[in-house]
């Protein structure tokens, strides 16, 4: 019997050793029991039911692992048979002791299932006679939650009594079928709450706020302190003032008593968070909506987030300045739309729309005073070069307001005022210039009806010609920031030095336009006669360069090979398309005089073109005397003779 007490003692003493050193869960259960004495093997010895009871003591690990200790007794009545002595005790009083783990399960708020296995030494008496054997238990259980602590269930039980031996020679076997009342009380204070902490990868961008909705900028942690796991937890962030709505950042099904779990951090900031004009903090909220046995709950945890400047970004992912590009902030459509209504003015129908916007725009930004200034703090040279350090960068309507920035705050507002009025841009950022890039939406194909070859454009994956500017060269006007850029690319592509390519369009679909306008009246206008002049001479500079050489080679031919109306209708063609009409009339006339028909339909355009509707007519009607059928003439002459009567 000592013997027993040691090794029991024993085994306690090692399970507590192996218990972790902080607060535990306690638990305590009492199951009375009926037993089904029927699987004893060899001869029939008992009756058909005994009774008694087990009491568990013992701790829960990990919510769900239970071990301790386990005690009892049972009275197995005997079977009343002539095979026993009249004299022979009726009853089997065993006394069992011993160690018990198992595990335990909530499928459901208020349901626990369980299932465990248990063993020691008992005490078996019988009249006077005294026996100490090893006992085994398998049992599983469900149970009805009614608070945290308190539990009522059913369980039920395989036990087998062995008669000295440790297997194979049972003293009594069988069922057990009882009542369990099981109390747990938790060591560890809980609030009866949950919690949340975060923890933040890097302060929040405020040029980026709509990004967060989709991207995290952080991990909030959820701890359980209530009195029992939780489930159905839907955490969310709000601040007052700086989000639109309050958004979820993700669910957990569920949670176990101190337990933590992590989520990524997300927001639904809203514009109010681009007023940070210094680097501050966000007071903000993490709601938690749960479910405790059931019944539905709600907690709230204070967080502080940390927030740049508006003006901050890193050069980690160039592709961020698609932010600043804004076509929404009124300074910028405001200040577009006045350049844009002079170019419409003086446009010259044979050349590309986007081209001359593009010159008027970049004269209308130099010649209102915008100019070049390196920011000392910030030098966009070597700051863009390290992605790790904070860079400065203006808004397009910073730079009007200043009048003045490094390259790439030069290059945002270009880019900002042509994408304003439709027109596409991309940037490359080089060591020591920042290029502009505008798409002219003229095809690879035709490239060499506007160009003289393709040393002085790009022609990009759209199969479009692009046309780069230099914002390095932005005092130098546009045909000279032009040819600066080419100028640029051809070194970096020969050096093969390392430089950011980045499309607006295909950028803001992972970094929106910010938008963001002062609100101030920021008057940039300087004179329409002004900008009119200065982007005559770049035409007359673009028109040398890419036509000139074109009209000389044909003009060449022409005295070598003679007049034709294939060169004259040739030489006609380029000088419309340099908008040369005084040049271009005199040609088609000679084609014309040879019977040209495209030269008279030409003629009559430019005579439309140049309002001399009466002129235009008469060399449709031309046409027509000699092609009848001329869809071009008859086409054209129709609507001339419409607007002549409406003038009438």
């Amino acid at each position: 019997m000592k013997k027993v007490r040691k090794l029991i003692v024993t085994l306690i003493i090692l399970l507590s050793l192996c218990l972790p050193a902080s607060a535990l869960e306690l638990v305590f259960s009492l199951t009375p029991d009926l037993v089904f004495p029927f699987l004893t093997d060899g001869t029939t010895k008992y009756e058909t039911l005994g009774y008694g009871g087990m009491l568990d003591t013992g701790v829960s690990l990990f919510n769900y692992w239970n071990v301790g200790t386990t005690a009892g007794f049972y009275a197995v009545p005997k079977l009343s048979s002539s095979k026993f002595a009249e004299n022979q005790p009726k009853n089997l009083f065993l006394v069992p002791v011993g160690l018990k783990t198992g595990i335990s399960v909530y499928p459901f708020s208020r349901l626990m299932l369980g299932a465990g296995v248990s063993g020691g030494f008992s005490i078996a008496i019988s009249g006077d006679s005294m026996h100490y054997q090893p006992w085994y238990k398998g049992e599983v259980s469900a149970a009805f939650r009614i608070n945290p602590s308190f539990s009522v269930g059913l369980t039920g039980s395989w036990v087998d009594y062995q008669f000295d031996s440790w297997w194979g020679n049972s003293l009594m076997q069988g069922l057990t079928a009882g009542v369990s009342l099981t109390y747990r009380f938790d060591t560890n204070r809980t609030s009866g709450s949950v919690s949340a902490t975060a923890e933040f990868d890097d302060y929040v961008f405020p040029l980026l706020y709509t990004i967060y909705k989709e991207n995290s900028f952080g991990t909030v942690y959820i701890t359980n302190e209530e009195t029992a796991e939780i489930r159905n937890i839907h955490v969310s962030l709000r601040s007052k003032g700086y989000t639109a709505s309050q958004m979820e950042c993700g669910v957990i099904s569920s949670l176990g008593k101190h337990k933590t779990q992590e989520l990524a951090l997300t927001a639904d900031f809203s514009e109010a968070i681009l007023n940070f004009t210094e680097n501050g903090q966000i007071p903000a909220e993490v709601v938690m909506e749960y479910e405790l046995l059931g019944q539905k709950r709600t907690a709230v945890s204070q967080i502080i987030i940390p927030v740049y400047n508006r003006n901050q970004m890193r050069w980690a992912d160039p592709a961020v300045l698609a932010s600043y590009v804004s076509t929404s902030a009124q300074e910028v459509l405001e200040f577009s739309k006045y350049l844009v209504g002079i170019s419409r003015r003086s446009l010259r129908t044979g050349l590309n729309r986007n081209m001359q916007f593009a010159m008027y725009v970049f004269e209308g930004m130099r010649l209102a005073g915008i100019q070049l200034d390196s920011d000392p703090s910030t030098p966009y040279d070597s700051y863009h070069l390290d992605p790790s350090i904070l860079d400065y960068i203006q808004y397009p309507y910073q730079t009007m307001l200043y009048k003045s920035g490094d390259k790439d705050d030069l290059g945002i507002l270009f880019m900002s005022l042509l994408q304003s009025v439709g027109i596409e841009t991309s940037f490359i950022a080089t060591n020591d210039d920042f290029i502009v890039l505008f798409n002219t939406e003229v095809t690879s194909e035709r490239a060499n009806t506007l160009f003289y070859g393709t040393d002085r454009i790009m022609i990009l994956e759209d199969d479009n010609v692009w046309i780069p500017i230099s914002m390095k060269a932005l005092s130098e006007g546009f045909i000279n920031s032009w040819y600066k850029a080419i100028e640029e690319i051809d070194y970096i592509n020969e050096t093969e030095e390392d430089y950011y390519f980045v499309g607006i369009s295909d950028a803001w679909t992972y970094y929106p336009p910010a938008g963001f306008a002062s609100g101030e009246n920021i008057s940039l206008e300087s004179s329409e006669q002004t900008i009119t002049d200065t982007v005559e001479t770049d035409l007359v500079r673009y028109i040398t360069a890419e036509f000139g050489p074109q009209i000389t080679a044909i003009l060449t031919k022409i005295k070598k090979e003679g007049a034709s109306i294939t060169l004259y209708n040739q030489l006609g063609m380029l000088y419309v398309r340099a908008g040369m009409y005084s040049n271009a009339i005199p040609v088609y006339q000679l084609a014309a005089k040879m019977g040209s028909i495209p030269a008279m339909n030409n003629l009559g355009n430019i005579a439309s073109l140049q309002n001399n509707l009466e002129e235009a007519v008469k060399w449709y009607r031309k046409v027509l005397d000699l092609d009848s059928e001329n869809a071009t003439a008859k086409a054209n002459l129709r609507r001339i003779e419409s607007e002549l009567e409406e003038q009438q």
